[in-house]
């Protein structure tokens, strides 16, 4: 519950007598701090495949966990639709078939995707498109595009769609990886209209590839604006080493008066400094170290409003106990 604030001096006993809690707590977040700037190899490669359903040209894409000995997600992208569909988590055997649901509904699926035989990576697919309330099978073949990840000895380049959308666009990005590199880059974040399949922006920059691929954007409300906003990972070389790190944090607003996303140097600023969330209701909402009291266990938190893609409007602050 948010109260007003109050201040009380902290004593270095009440500091130890906090210092195990407060390890608790931060270790989840220093954890996230490592993945997010401290490079890794595409555990999680992603092949994407093209062909068409009857007439119309459809893209699937998968993406191989090998966790719990080995599953298979990715998206889904039909041309008569415009729509990236996620597909389920579903685990997999080499060799046999797999059907994989396309999550149209999030709790009774009304598609899937069968291929018949399954290799994770293959040159070609084939099987059929499923509709799971008649049972009736449309035929599917698949040509392999590209793929994303695997061995550090594979280069690779190629356009990954993200499967989030709102009611009027969906996104994909551009990325590339040469021979031995541990990190794929991003050079490009595409912005493409549900209504005609064009592209309406591209965003040039460099930016992390996450290691699912899929997920490179992370999508959400960042202010009221009914549309969607993301946020991505940058990609800086440490000059002293050539060390690659995924930070910092870029996020991508979108301006209702120009029709494009635009950047917020704000809001990077404040997740340079501490922690940012958002509510559904466009409020952005501050925390950073200093604002942590260990003897009355609260968290101070300050509350901004977005204004627009470049501004912020200071609200208010409160405490939350820890």
């Amino acid at each position: 519950m948010t109260q007003p604030i109050g201040s009380s001096p902290q004593t270095r006993a009440g500091q130890q007598r906090h210092l195990q809690h407060l390890v608790l707590r931060l270790t989840p977040a220093l954890l996230l701090g490592l993945v997010l700037i401290t490079p890794t190899a595409q555990a999680n490669p992603t092949t994407t495949y093209r062909g068409t359903l009857g007439d119309t040209p459809v893209e699937l894409a998968l993406t191989y966990d090998s966790q719990y000995g080995g599953g298979m997600s990715g998206y889904w992208f039909s041309e008569s639709e415009r729509l990236p569909m996620a597909l389920e988590s579903t685990p997999f055997h080499s060799g046999s078939a797999l059907l994989i649901n396309i999550m149209d509904n999030p709790t009774l699926p009304a598609t899937a995707v069968s291929l018949q035989p399954f290799a994770e990576g293959a040159d070609a697919l084939q099987g059929s498109l499923v509709d799971l309330r008649t049972g009736t099978q449309q035929p599917l073949q698949l040509q392999r595009v590209t793929r994303f990840g695997g061995s550090q000895r594979e280069a690779f380049e190629g356009e990954l769609l993200q499967p989030v959308f709102d009611r009027d666009f969906y996104f994909s990005v551009h990325a590339a990886r040469k021979a031995g590199e541990e990190v794929a880059q991003v050079d490009s974040i595409r912005v493409i209209s549900r209504a005609t399949g064009k592209r309406v922006q591209e965003i040039s920059g460099q930016w992390c590839l996450s290691s699912v691929g899929t997920k490179t954007l992370t999508f959400g409300h960042f202010h009221a604006e009914a549309r969607m906003d993301f946020q991505v990972q940058g990609y800086r070389v440490e000059a002293s080493d050539g060390r690659v790190w995924c930070s910092p944090t870029r996020y991508y607003l979108y301006n209702r008066d120009l029709r494009t996303y635009r950047s917020h140097p704000q809001l990077e600023q404040f997740a340079a400094q501490g922690d940012l969330r958002f509510s559904p209701s466009g409020q952005m909402e501050f925390s950073q170290q200093d604002f942590i009291n260990y003897d009355q266990r609260t968290r101070r938190w300050d509350y901004y409003r977005v204004i627009t893609p470049e501004r912020l409007e200071y609200l208010s602050s409160g405490e939350e106990r820890f």
